[in-house]
Protein backbone atom coordinates (compact mmCIF):
# COMPACT_ATOMS: atom_id res chain seq x y z
CA UNK A 1 0.00 0.00 0.00
CA UNK A 2 2.77 2.42 0.88
CA UNK A 3 4.62 1.73 -2.37
CA UNK A 4 1.44 2.39 -4.32
CA UNK A 5 0.57 5.57 -2.45
CA UNK A 6 -2.50 4.12 -0.73
CA UNK A 7 -3.39 5.29 2.79
CA UNK A 8 -6.54 3.18 3.10
CA UNK A 9 -7.43 0.19 0.93
CA UNK A 10 -11.04 -0.91 0.44
CA UNK A 11 -11.02 -4.57 -0.65
CA UNK A 12 -14.16 -5.98 -2.29
CA UNK A 13 -12.79 -8.83 -4.44
CA UNK A 14 -14.21 -12.07 -2.93
CA UNK A 15 -10.94 -14.08 -3.18
CA UNK A 16 -9.06 -11.25 -1.49
CA UNK A 17 -11.64 -11.16 1.30
CA UNK A 18 -11.00 -14.86 1.85
CA UNK A 19 -7.24 -14.29 1.91
CA UNK A 20 -7.48 -11.44 4.45
CA UNK A 21 -10.22 -12.74 6.75
CA UNK A 22 -11.01 -16.39 5.97
CA UNK A 23 -14.55 -15.29 5.07
CA UNK A 24 -16.23 -17.35 2.35
CA UNK A 25 -19.78 -17.08 1.11
CA UNK A 26 -21.65 -18.99 -1.58
CA UNK A 27 -23.14 -15.68 -2.78
CA UNK A 28 -21.80 -12.15 -2.95
CA UNK A 29 -24.78 -9.83 -3.51
CA UNK A 30 -24.33 -7.56 -6.56
CA UNK A 31 -25.97 -4.71 -4.62
CA UNK A 32 -24.05 -5.14 -1.36
CA UNK A 33 -20.44 -3.86 -1.26
CA UNK A 34 -19.07 -6.61 1.00
CA UNK A 35 -15.51 -5.69 1.86
CA UNK A 36 -12.77 -4.94 4.32
CA UNK A 37 -10.81 -1.76 4.88
CA UNK A 38 -7.15 -1.58 5.89
CA UNK A 39 -5.28 1.58 6.90
CA UNK A 40 -1.55 2.23 6.92
CA UNK A 41 -1.98 4.14 10.16
CA UNK A 42 -4.11 1.56 11.99
CA UNK A 43 -3.52 -2.17 12.48
CA UNK A 44 -7.24 -2.91 12.80
CA UNK A 45 -8.99 -4.64 9.92
CA UNK A 46 -12.58 -3.43 9.51
CA UNK A 47 -15.16 -5.77 7.97
CA UNK A 48 -18.13 -4.24 6.12
CA UNK A 49 -21.08 -6.42 5.12
CA UNK A 50 -24.86 -6.42 4.88
CA UNK A 51 -26.90 -7.26 7.97
CA UNK A 52 -28.01 -10.74 6.90
CA UNK A 53 -24.38 -11.88 7.00
CA UNK A 54 -23.73 -10.61 10.53
CA UNK A 55 -23.94 -13.97 12.30
CA UNK A 56 -21.98 -15.65 9.50
CA UNK A 57 -19.21 -13.05 9.60
CA UNK A 58 -18.96 -12.72 13.38
CA UNK A 59 -18.58 -16.46 13.85
CA UNK A 60 -16.49 -17.43 10.82
CA UNK A 61 -14.42 -14.41 9.74
CA UNK A 62 -11.35 -12.81 11.32
CA UNK A 63 -11.46 -9.04 11.83
CA UNK A 64 -11.04 -6.38 14.50
CA UNK A 65 -14.09 -4.20 13.90
CA UNK A 66 -17.23 -4.49 11.80
CA UNK A 67 -19.96 -2.40 10.21
CA UNK A 68 -23.20 -4.04 9.10
CA UNK A 69 -25.61 -2.15 6.85
CA UNK A 70 -28.92 -2.62 5.05
CA UNK A 71 -29.27 -2.69 1.29
CA UNK A 72 -30.94 0.73 1.36
CA UNK A 73 -28.18 2.47 3.34
CA UNK A 74 -25.11 0.50 2.23
CA UNK A 75 -23.35 3.32 0.39
CA UNK A 76 -23.96 5.96 3.04
CA UNK A 77 -23.03 3.56 5.87
CA UNK A 78 -19.66 2.87 4.24
CA UNK A 79 -19.09 6.58 3.72
CA UNK A 80 -19.86 7.16 7.42
CA UNK A 81 -17.50 4.35 8.44
CA UNK A 82 -14.63 6.01 6.58
CA UNK A 83 -15.44 9.46 7.96
CA UNK A 84 -15.84 8.18 11.54
CA UNK A 85 -12.33 6.68 11.39
CA UNK A 86 -10.71 9.71 9.78
CA UNK A 87 -9.99 7.82 6.59
CA UNK A 88 -11.23 10.64 4.36
CA UNK A 89 -8.12 12.79 4.74
CA UNK A 90 -5.79 10.92 2.40
CA UNK A 91 -5.83 8.47 -0.49
CA UNK A 92 -8.26 5.56 -0.63
CA UNK A 93 -7.54 2.66 -2.98
CA UNK A 94 -10.57 1.06 -4.61
CA UNK A 95 -10.55 -2.41 -6.16
CA UNK A 96 -12.19 -1.56 -9.48
CA UNK A 97 -11.43 -5.08 -10.76
CA UNK A 98 -13.83 -7.20 -8.74
CA UNK A 99 -16.52 -9.69 -9.77
CA UNK A 100 -18.83 -8.39 -7.03
CA UNK A 101 -20.50 -6.04 -6.34
CA UNK A 102 -21.71 -4.64 -9.65
CA UNK A 103 -19.55 -1.97 -11.26
CA UNK A 104 -22.14 0.83 -10.82
CA UNK A 105 -22.23 0.17 -7.07
CA UNK A 106 -18.43 0.18 -6.83
CA UNK A 107 -18.52 3.61 -8.48
CA UNK A 108 -21.18 4.83 -6.03
CA UNK A 109 -19.08 3.70 -3.08
CA UNK A 110 -15.98 5.40 -4.46
CA UNK A 111 -17.93 8.61 -5.10
CA UNK A 112 -19.34 8.56 -1.57
CA UNK A 113 -15.89 8.13 -0.01
CA UNK A 114 -14.49 10.79 -2.31
CA UNK A 115 -17.28 13.20 -1.38
CA UNK A 116 -16.08 12.91 2.21
CA UNK A 117 -12.72 14.39 1.19
CA UNK A 118 -10.63 11.36 0.24
CA UNK A 119 -8.63 11.15 -2.96
CA UNK A 120 -9.65 7.99 -4.80
CA UNK A 121 -6.79 6.01 -6.36
CA UNK A 122 -6.39 2.63 -8.07
CA UNK A 123 -6.36 -0.19 -5.53
CA UNK A 124 -6.82 -3.21 -7.79
CA UNK A 125 -4.25 -6.02 -7.55
CA UNK A 126 -2.67 -4.65 -4.35
CA UNK A 127 -3.72 -7.71 -2.34
CA UNK A 128 -3.31 -9.98 -5.36
CA UNK A 129 0.32 -8.88 -5.65
CA UNK A 130 1.00 -10.04 -2.10
CA UNK A 131 -0.81 -13.35 -2.41
CA UNK A 132 0.88 -14.18 -5.74
CA UNK A 133 3.76 -15.58 -3.69
CA UNK A 134 2.70 -18.39 -1.37
CA UNK A 135 4.07 -18.97 2.11
CA UNK A 136 5.17 -22.45 3.23
CA UNK A 137 1.85 -22.85 5.06
CA UNK A 138 -0.10 -21.90 1.93
CA UNK A 139 1.94 -24.34 -0.12
CA UNK A 140 0.76 -27.15 2.15
CA UNK A 141 -2.77 -26.43 0.87
CA UNK A 142 -1.48 -26.20 -2.71
CA UNK A 143 0.13 -29.64 -2.42
CA UNK A 144 -3.02 -31.09 -0.89
CA UNK A 145 -5.06 -29.68 -3.80
CA UNK A 146 -2.58 -31.26 -6.22
CA UNK A 147 -2.92 -34.68 -4.61
CA UNK A 148 -6.71 -34.41 -4.72
CA UNK A 149 -6.93 -33.58 -8.43
CA UNK A 150 -4.29 -36.13 -9.47
CA UNK A 151 -6.15 -38.92 -7.71
CA UNK A 152 -9.46 -37.91 -9.30
CA UNK A 153 -8.03 -37.65 -12.83
CA UNK A 154 -6.49 -41.11 -12.50
CA UNK A 155 -9.57 -42.75 -10.98
CA UNK A 156 -12.14 -41.21 -13.34
CA UNK A 157 -10.54 -42.91 -16.34
CA UNK A 158 -12.20 -46.22 -15.43
CA UNK A 159 -15.68 -44.81 -16.07
CA UNK A 160 -14.93 -43.19 -19.45
CA UNK A 161 -16.48 -45.71 -21.83
CA UNK A 162 -18.74 -45.39 -24.87
CA UNK A 163 -22.20 -44.30 -23.76
CA UNK A 164 -21.21 -42.17 -20.78
CA UNK A 165 -21.90 -38.44 -21.16
CA UNK A 166 -19.58 -35.51 -20.60
CA UNK A 167 -21.83 -34.31 -17.78
CA UNK A 168 -21.45 -37.66 -16.03
CA UNK A 169 -17.66 -37.57 -16.33
CA UNK A 170 -17.50 -34.00 -14.99
CA UNK A 171 -19.81 -34.85 -12.09
CA UNK A 172 -17.75 -37.93 -11.26
CA UNK A 173 -14.55 -35.86 -11.19
CA UNK A 174 -16.19 -33.44 -8.76
CA UNK A 175 -17.44 -36.35 -6.61
CA UNK A 176 -14.04 -38.01 -6.52
CA UNK A 177 -12.40 -34.78 -5.41
CA UNK A 178 -15.08 -34.12 -2.79
CA UNK A 179 -14.55 -37.61 -1.38
CA UNK A 180 -10.92 -36.62 -0.75
CA UNK A 181 -11.82 -33.32 0.88
CA UNK A 182 -11.71 -31.21 -2.26
CA UNK A 183 -13.91 -28.15 -2.63
CA UNK A 184 -15.92 -26.85 -5.58
CA UNK A 185 -13.61 -25.34 -8.23
CA UNK A 186 -14.02 -21.69 -9.15
CA UNK A 187 -14.54 -22.69 -12.81
CA UNK A 188 -16.87 -25.53 -13.71
CA UNK A 189 -15.09 -28.80 -14.45
CA UNK A 190 -14.59 -28.99 -18.21
CA UNK A 191 -15.08 -32.20 -20.18
CA UNK A 192 -15.31 -32.23 -23.99
CA UNK A 193 -15.30 -35.08 -26.51
CA UNK A 194 -16.25 -35.93 -30.05
CA UNK A 195 -15.93 -34.20 -33.43
CA UNK A 196 -16.40 -30.69 -31.99
CA UNK A 197 -13.80 -31.11 -29.25
CA UNK A 198 -11.31 -29.04 -31.26
CA UNK A 199 -13.37 -25.86 -30.77
CA UNK A 200 -14.80 -26.41 -27.29
CA UNK A 201 -11.85 -25.42 -25.11
CA UNK A 202 -14.14 -23.36 -22.86
CA UNK A 203 -17.31 -25.31 -23.63
CA UNK A 204 -19.50 -26.70 -20.87
CA UNK A 205 -19.99 -30.48 -20.56
CA UNK A 206 -22.92 -31.73 -22.63
CA UNK A 207 -25.35 -34.64 -22.84
CA UNK A 208 -23.82 -36.27 -25.92
CA UNK A 209 -22.81 -39.90 -25.19
CA UNK A 210 -19.12 -40.54 -25.69
CA UNK A 211 -18.38 -42.74 -28.71
CA UNK A 212 -15.66 -45.21 -29.62
CA UNK A 213 -12.88 -43.30 -31.39
CA UNK A 214 -13.58 -39.97 -29.65
CA UNK A 215 -10.82 -37.75 -28.35
CA UNK A 216 -11.72 -36.28 -24.94
CA UNK A 217 -10.04 -33.73 -22.78
CA UNK A 218 -10.75 -32.85 -19.17
CA UNK A 219 -9.67 -29.69 -17.39
CA UNK A 220 -10.19 -29.53 -13.65
CA UNK A 221 -8.77 -27.91 -10.55
CA UNK A 222 -8.26 -29.59 -7.24
CA UNK A 223 -9.15 -27.19 -4.43
CA UNK A 224 -8.12 -27.19 -0.78
CA UNK A 225 -8.75 -24.19 1.49
CA UNK A 226 -9.70 -22.47 -1.80
CA UNK A 227 -6.17 -22.95 -3.23
CA UNK A 228 -6.39 -24.26 -6.80
CA UNK A 229 -4.17 -26.67 -8.75
CA UNK A 230 -5.03 -27.19 -12.43
CA UNK A 231 -4.68 -30.40 -14.45
CA UNK A 232 -5.83 -31.02 -18.03
CA UNK A 233 -5.31 -34.29 -19.87
CA UNK A 234 -6.34 -35.74 -23.23
CA UNK A 235 -7.84 -39.23 -23.62
CA UNK A 236 -8.56 -41.44 -26.62
CA UNK A 237 -11.74 -43.49 -26.19
CA UNK A 238 -11.58 -47.15 -27.17
CA UNK A 239 -8.46 -47.04 -29.33
CA UNK A 240 -5.25 -45.12 -29.83
CA UNK A 241 -5.21 -41.83 -31.74
CA UNK A 242 -1.74 -41.65 -33.33
CA UNK A 243 -2.02 -38.01 -34.44
CA UNK A 244 -3.02 -36.72 -31.01
CA UNK A 245 -0.37 -38.93 -29.42
CA UNK A 246 2.38 -37.54 -31.67
CA UNK A 247 1.42 -33.97 -30.82
CA UNK A 248 1.39 -34.60 -27.09
CA UNK A 249 4.64 -36.56 -27.18
CA UNK A 250 6.25 -33.44 -28.64
CA UNK A 251 4.48 -30.62 -26.77
CA UNK A 252 4.87 -32.41 -23.43
CA UNK A 253 8.59 -31.68 -23.67
CA UNK A 254 7.95 -27.93 -23.66
CA UNK A 255 7.67 -28.27 -19.87
CA UNK A 256 11.27 -29.47 -19.84
CA UNK A 257 12.23 -26.43 -21.93
CA UNK A 258 10.57 -24.12 -19.42
CA UNK A 259 12.29 -25.80 -16.49
CA UNK A 260 15.67 -25.50 -18.22
CA UNK A 261 15.18 -21.84 -19.10
CA UNK A 262 13.74 -20.32 -15.93
CA UNK A 263 15.72 -19.14 -12.90
CA UNK A 264 14.57 -17.45 -9.68
CA UNK A 265 14.11 -13.72 -10.31
CA UNK A 266 13.57 -14.05 -14.07
CA UNK A 267 10.65 -12.18 -15.63
CA UNK A 268 7.69 -14.48 -16.18
CA UNK A 269 8.00 -14.16 -19.96
CA UNK A 270 11.28 -16.10 -19.97
CA UNK A 271 9.02 -19.14 -19.61
CA UNK A 272 6.66 -17.89 -22.31
CA UNK A 273 9.50 -17.53 -24.82
CA UNK A 274 10.90 -20.98 -24.05
CA UNK A 275 7.44 -22.52 -24.41
CA UNK A 276 6.65 -20.78 -27.68
CA UNK A 277 10.07 -21.53 -29.15
CA UNK A 278 9.46 -25.22 -28.52
CA UNK A 279 5.81 -25.49 -29.64
CA UNK A 280 5.97 -23.19 -32.68
CA UNK A 281 9.08 -24.91 -33.97
CA UNK A 282 6.76 -27.70 -35.12
CA UNK A 283 3.19 -26.37 -35.09
CA UNK A 284 1.86 -23.20 -36.74
CA UNK A 285 -0.08 -20.56 -34.85
CA UNK A 286 -3.17 -21.63 -36.80
CA UNK A 287 -2.95 -25.02 -35.08
CA UNK A 288 -2.34 -23.68 -31.57
CA UNK A 289 -5.21 -22.37 -29.45
CA UNK A 290 -2.87 -21.13 -26.71
CA UNK A 291 0.51 -21.57 -25.16
CA UNK A 292 0.80 -19.76 -21.84
CA UNK A 293 -0.32 -19.63 -18.25
CA UNK A 294 -1.59 -17.51 -15.40
CA UNK A 295 -1.24 -17.30 -11.62
CA UNK A 296 -3.20 -19.71 -9.44
CA UNK A 297 -4.12 -19.44 -5.79
CA UNK A 298 -7.19 -18.69 -3.70
CA UNK A 299 -10.16 -18.42 -6.03
CA UNK A 300 -13.96 -18.30 -5.89
CA UNK A 301 -16.50 -18.59 -8.73
CA UNK A 302 -16.67 -17.50 -11.48
CA UNK A 303 -12.90 -17.67 -12.13
CA UNK A 304 -9.70 -19.24 -10.87
CA UNK A 305 -7.49 -17.16 -13.19
CA UNK A 306 -4.98 -14.91 -11.43
CA UNK A 307 -3.96 -11.42 -12.56
CA UNK A 308 -0.42 -12.21 -13.76
CA UNK A 309 0.35 -14.16 -16.94
CA UNK A 310 3.48 -15.92 -18.16
CA UNK A 311 3.42 -13.56 -21.15
CA UNK A 312 3.82 -10.64 -18.67
CA UNK A 313 1.35 -8.62 -20.77
CA UNK A 314 -1.72 -8.78 -18.52
CA UNK A 315 -2.65 -6.58 -15.57
CA UNK A 316 0.81 -6.51 -13.99
CA UNK A 317 4.25 -7.88 -14.86
CA UNK A 318 5.85 -10.23 -12.35
CA UNK A 319 8.96 -12.32 -11.76
CA UNK A 320 9.59 -15.95 -10.86
CA UNK A 321 9.78 -15.82 -7.07
CA UNK A 322 9.91 -18.87 -4.76
CA UNK A 323 6.30 -19.60 -3.86
CA UNK A 324 4.84 -18.39 -7.17
CA UNK A 325 2.24 -20.82 -8.55
CA UNK A 326 1.03 -20.74 -12.15
CA UNK A 327 -0.89 -22.90 -14.55
CA UNK A 328 0.80 -23.81 -17.85
CA UNK A 329 -1.03 -24.79 -21.05
CA UNK A 330 -0.28 -26.28 -24.45
CA UNK A 331 -3.46 -26.57 -26.54
CA UNK A 332 -3.06 -27.80 -30.12
CA UNK A 333 -6.00 -28.72 -32.35
CA UNK A 334 -6.83 -30.02 -35.80
CA UNK A 335 -10.06 -28.63 -37.22
CA UNK A 336 -10.21 -30.87 -40.29
CA UNK A 337 -9.66 -34.07 -38.31
CA UNK A 338 -11.78 -32.85 -35.38
CA UNK A 339 -9.52 -33.45 -32.42
CA UNK A 340 -7.45 -31.66 -29.80
CA UNK A 341 -4.19 -32.59 -28.11
CA UNK A 342 -4.14 -30.57 -24.91
CA UNK A 343 -2.62 -30.61 -21.49
CA UNK A 344 -2.32 -28.20 -18.58
CA UNK A 345 0.03 -28.31 -15.65
CA UNK A 346 0.49 -26.33 -12.45
CA UNK A 347 4.03 -25.12 -11.90
CA UNK A 348 5.58 -24.02 -8.60
CA UNK A 349 8.75 -21.95 -8.39
CA UNK A 350 11.03 -23.19 -5.62
CA UNK A 351 14.44 -21.96 -4.53
CA UNK A 352 15.99 -24.57 -6.83
CA UNK A 353 13.79 -24.16 -9.90
CA UNK A 354 10.39 -24.90 -11.43
CA UNK A 355 8.53 -27.90 -10.00
CA UNK A 356 5.69 -29.64 -11.85
CA UNK A 357 2.91 -30.35 -9.35
CA UNK A 358 1.07 -33.19 -11.13
CA UNK A 359 2.36 -36.75 -11.35
CA UNK A 360 -0.15 -37.76 -14.05
CA UNK A 361 1.57 -38.36 -17.42
CA UNK A 362 0.75 -35.59 -19.88
CA UNK A 363 0.87 -37.84 -22.92
CA UNK A 364 -2.22 -39.44 -24.51
CA UNK A 365 -4.05 -42.08 -22.46
CA UNK A 366 -6.37 -44.68 -24.03
CA UNK A 367 -9.51 -45.31 -21.97
CA UNK A 368 -12.56 -47.51 -22.41
CA UNK A 369 -10.77 -50.08 -24.54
Amino acid sequence: MARRGIDVLFVMSPPNLTYLTGFESIWYPPRAPVGVALSLADDRLVFLDYERHENHARNLALFDDAVFYRYDNAVSAIGDAFRDRGWNRGTVGIEWWTTSPGAPLVRQVADEIGAGGATIVEGSWTVDRVRAVKSPLELESVRQASAIVDAAVLEVQAMIVPGVTEIEVASELDRLMARRGGETPAVRTMVSAGPDVWCRTHGAPGRRPVEHGDVMYVDVCGVYNRYHVDVCRTFAVGEDHPEARAILDYTARSVDAVQAAVRVGDPLDVAQKAAEDHVFARYSRDEVWWVGGYALGIALPPSWVGHTYLSNDAFEPFTWEPGYVTNYENIVFNRERGFTASYMETLLMTTSGVEVMSQVPRTLTVVGA
